[in-house]
């Protein structure tokens, strides 16, 4: 091959590979910054912070936040200014920011059913209507939510059809825009959490006066006790009496009312004393095939358990005890303040709970023990007889 062939050749070779290298590139999934050209609401995160009222109405059900004070606490209108769950509410806002335009799509009103994004109030509509506004209540962003997808260049984020209420351009977007369609599904859950190693006794009082008490000696201990457990008796599982303990471990709500609203029957009276002298009292009722439940908390300073010290070998017992009279002092105020705080979020409210929650409060000492039956005293005589042919006088003989 000569000099010129050879030129021709390597110029026909390196047209080929850049074709190569463009086919390559039209074929590749593309990529999210390609996507990302600009925020659905590109001013949004300038004015986020004074957002202070959220609305989320869909066709069913229309539900109000609003934002008090300066902690960014927000509170639930259609639950009596119950207080909504901060992370699904950060979620929301943070979503709106953020969300980017991937396409336009259709401007024909006929086809909004298609993705949802139909007005809220059409029958059958599936779309929901978030509006953002400032205390003043100026609008600051409003849109309507359709149907959303799992992003094809990021599994962690949805494609969302969007339009804006007063605009006919839909919009495929992408990001996350968590949106809960109920009242109750804004709550925040968690009525209450008491780690459960810490919790030092249970006293349960049932409504025909049965009461029964489930304790443990010392946080260390792993399984708890049964009081006054008879000597031929013995707890069928262990596990059933952890469970009455832990009772208040991360209890979380399906739904609160108020307390003017709710009637008391009998009730399952339960009272939590922890190692540090802190007390909830939870009260249990069933009303319709529901369960509820309300709380009140104390400081009782006879129940603070103190390590106990071996006297021989305590070399300076003054000082220990000083330094053990002060750590205890600042326990004291601690859970004299959480009690307080407690006091200040249950008052006023009556919870809902599922029924497995409280199934183990309702648990009766026949419940929870099987007794060794005594032998019949027939049974006993004989034994005794065999054993002490004579215990019982002696054979009378005959002439």
């Amino acid at each position: 091959m000569n000099a010129k062939n050879l030129s021709i050749f390597a110029i026909f070779t390196l047209v080929l590979v850049i074709a190569a290298i463009m086919l390559t590139h039209q074929d590749r999934a593309p990529t999210i910054s390609s996507f990302e050209k600009e925020a659905f609401f590109p001013n949004l995160e300038n004015v986020i912070n004074d957002v202070t009222e959220i609305d989320v109405s869909n066709h069913s059900e229309s539900i109000t936040l609003l934002r008090v004070g300066e902690n960014w606490q927000w509170l639930i209108k259609e639950k009596h200014l119950y207080p909504a769950s901060l992370d699904k509410v950060h979620k929301l806002l943070l979503g709106v920011v953020h969300l980017t335009i991937l396409d336009a799509k259709t401007n024909n009103q006929d086809r909004y059913a298609e993705i949802g994004v139909e007005d809220v109030l059409e029958e059958g509509a599936k779309s929901v209507l978030l509006t953002f506004k400032k205390s003043e209540g100026e609008i600051v962003a409003s849109l309507i939510v359709g149907h959303d997808r799992v992003a094809k260049v990021d599994s962690t984020r949805r494609e969302i059809y969007i339009r804006k209420p007063d605009e006919k351009q839909a919009w495929l977007t992408l990001g996350q825009l968590p949106i809960e369609k109920t009242a109750k599904d804004w709550l925040e859950p968690q009525i209450v959490n008491l780690d459960g190693d810490n919790v030092r006794q249970v006293s349960v009082t049932h409504p025909d006066g049965e009461h029964l008490v489930v304790f443990k000696d010392s946080p260390d201990d792993e399984d708890y006790q049964l009081a006054d457990l008879p000597e031929n008796a013995q707890v069928k599982l262990p596990y059933m009496l952890n469970n009455i303990a832990t009772t208040l471990t991360r209890l979380d709500l399906d739904d609160v009312t108020t307390d003017s609203e709710f009637e008391d029957d009998a009730t399952i009276r339960a009272v939590f004393t922890t190692f540090d002298g802190l007390e909830v009292t939870m009260l249990t009722t069933e009303k319709g095939g529901k369960h509820y439940a309300q709380f009140t908390a104390a400081f009782n300073p006879a129940s603070v358990f103190v390590e106990p010290t071996d006297d021989e070998t305590d070399e300076e017992p003054q000082n220990v005890d000083a330094a053990d009279s002060e750590e205890l002092e600042n326990e004291t105020v601690d859970v004299k303040k959480q009690a307080e705080q407690l006091n200040t979020q249950f008052k006023g409210w009556v919870y809902e709970l599922s029924k497995y929650k409280v199934d183990d409060l309702a648990n009766k000492r026949d419940d929870l023990i099987s007794v060794e039956e005594a032998p019949a005293k027939e049974i006993i005589l004989e034994a005794i007889e065999e054993e002490l042919p004579y215990a019982y006088g002696t054979p009378s003989t005959t002439e």
